[in-house]
């Protein structure tokens, strides 16, 4: 759902929660608001006219941010994988099948001469989308036995606001795509806050409680994550 006050569009997106949550994300200052699926529309108009001068200086400060260069995924640039940063080169090859591999510091990518930025970035995304596949299936049966948990069922696609969510009735996981590129422990970190979410599901004194008896150290690495890609 869509809601505009005056020239701002806000994202409202109803989610199993307590109460209302209002972010601003770079580098745009898009506005996400989060609310219980019990109030109604009305409810988050009232929320967002209270908190209007927040929304207001808050995209102020995000739109003076200097911008990150777009990604236009050619030779030269720096990517990630699991935390640690390569450079790509690009290949142009006209026969055989396009790859993306890794040689020393670099990130080999054969593709077609002809292929736009949108077909590298998604070639790329692809190759980021099998080794997160692989990753998370370790991370996800190790924390499942650990915490006794049956299997859960899990997938990956590309979120604009989350890292991962839970269907805690439907037992079912989605991790954002872009975790491929952050360090292991902090995907750790979000498997763990995940399938916690199966026993509680808010982010209430509980939640936290049960978080830190599963992996104390989870804060840091919260704030590790959420600062990792800001960095780049």
């Amino acid at each position: 759902m869509i809601i505009r006050i005056e020239d701002i569009e806000i994202e409202v997106e109803r989610k199993l929660i307590r109460s209302m949550r209002l972010s601003v994300y770079p580098p745009d200052a898009r506005v996400h608001l989060s609310m219980p699926f019990f109030l109604r529309e009305e409810d988050a108009r009232l929320f967002l006219h209270k908190k209007w001068a927040w929304i207001c200086r808050n995209r102020e400060q995000v739109l003076q941010r200097p911008r990150k260069p777009q990604k236009e995924y050619i030779s030269g640039e720096c990517h990630c994988l699991f935390g640690t940063r390569y450079i790509l080169h690009i290949e142009p090859v006209t026969v055989g099948v396009n790859s993306v591999g890794i040689h020393e510091d670099m990130i080999i990518m054969h593709c077609r001469p002809y292929a736009t930025v949108e077909n590298r970035k998604k070639q790329l995304q692809e190759w980021y989308r099998t080794h997160l596949q692989a990753m998370l299936a370790e991370l996800v049966n190790k924390w499942c036995a650990r915490l006794g948990e049956a299997p859960v069922e899990w997938r990956i696609r590309q979120m604009k606001t989350e890292w991962g969510s839970c269907t805690a009735c439907k037992r079912h996981l989605v991790f954002n795509l872009e975790l491929a590129r952050v360090p292991v422990d902090c995907i750790e970190y979000v498997v763990v806050h995940e399938l916690t979410h199966l026993a509680v599901q808010n982010h209430g004194p509980a939640f936290k409680a049960l978080m830190t008896q599963r992996l104390p150290n989870w804060k840091l690495l919260r704030k590790q994550l959420n600062e990792f890609l800001i960095a780049q």
